[in-house]
């Protein structure tokens, strides 16, 4: 029997997903070239501190920063997203960007909803929010593995599965701990629930 290491174990647990997916479609080389970029200094987020028991209370809501003023700065995010939406459906559509809805995620990849019509192979750019405290926006490289057409809300619509591409250890990190954290919260509801 083929001996798993632990951290191939960690890859492979999921969690729900319930983010919006800021995707474009693009080439190999233009995933090559920004993934060279320093992508960590994009995003506010804590480092991550690796041992071999992930304590919760080193996660803990807040984490350093000012609860208010991230909620301050999440609101504005969200009002420039909205006021750049506005701008973009005046110009030409780009099939190349959509907005997808996240189902579920591993440190290996996710799967999410879309109108867009995705392709097995395409290389996607994929920004979303994992955490609102701490802050976590993620911006990852994904290769499209497996598209299922479905009915979404009475329409067409498709769930793509995509594998991650050249993942960050830090993203990763962050990644498993959205997943551990979910999971804890999924066993605490089914207690409080037999309990009540």
């Amino acid at each position: 029997m083929k001996k798993i290491r632990r951290d191939e174990k960690r890859d492979c647990v999921r969690a729900t997903l319930r983010a919006e997916v800021h995707c474009a479609v693009i080439d190999e080389c233009e995933a090559m070239k920004e993934d060279q970029d320093d992508r960590l200094d994009r995003f506010v987020v804590q480092p991550i501190k690796r041992s071999a028991h992930v304590e919760e209370e080193k996660y803990a809501a807040g984490g350093g920063f000012d609860p208010n003023l991230i909620d301050f700065l999440i609101q504005i995010e969200d009002k420039l997203d909205r006021v750049l939406k506005l701008l973009a459906s005046h110009e030409k559509n780009d099939e190349n960007v959509f907005i997808g809805q996240g189902v579920d995620i591993g440190g290996g990849g996710m799967r999410m909803l879309c109108d867009t019509a995705l392709k097995l192979g395409q290389i996607l750019k994929i920004s979303f929010r994992i955490f609102r405290y701490p802050v976590v926006s993620l911006q990852v490289f994904g290769k499209v593995v497996r598209v299922n057409p479905v009915q979404n809300e009475g329409k067409q619509g498709y769930e793509a599965a995509v594998e991650f591409l050249n993942l960050h250890e830090d993203y990763k990190e962050w990644i498993i701990t959205y997943v551990f954290r979910r999971q804890r919260e999924s066993i605490r509801g089914k207690r409080n629930s037999k309990n009540a």
